[in-house]
């Protein structure tokens, strides 16, 4: 019975530590998707204020590819965001993160509507 009991304990602890690491992984993961979404929005805004600088200073060209970097970094930004609130369950946030994601991936086209070129 000893043997039993200390088993069952053994694996109450196993089982409770497991627990407890899979949360603090999945801690991880939602603390790694937010520090890459700041530090890829950080980015994006730099790249769009480049884009808007020079376009004031006259070369299209230069300000499209800027543009353009800006939409790379704010989409993965935006998909990392995303996947911290998976992580997190907070499915209600989806909406207004999935539109923003739309625009940033819309910034890619230059030539688009409602880009920084127009």
């Amino acid at each position: 019975m000893r043997h039993f009991l200390a088993g069952l304990v053994l694996l109450l602890l196993l089982v409770v530590h497991s627990e407890s690491a899979f949360a603090d992984g999945a801690q991880e993961e939602f603390t790694n998707h937010m520090l890459e979404w700041r530090e890829k929005s950080e980015l994006a805004q730099d790249n769009l204020r480049g884009a808007e600088e020079e376009l004031k200073a006259g070369s299209k060209y230069k300000a499209c590819i800027k543009q353009r970097i800006a939409s790379k970094y704010g989409v993965e930004a935006f998909q990392a965001l995303i996947k911290a609130q998976q992580i997190n369950d907070s499915e209600n946030e989806f909406d207004n993160l999935e539109e923003n994601l739309a625009k940033w991936n819309d910034l890619r086209d230059c030539n688009a509507d409602g880009s920084l070129l127009n």
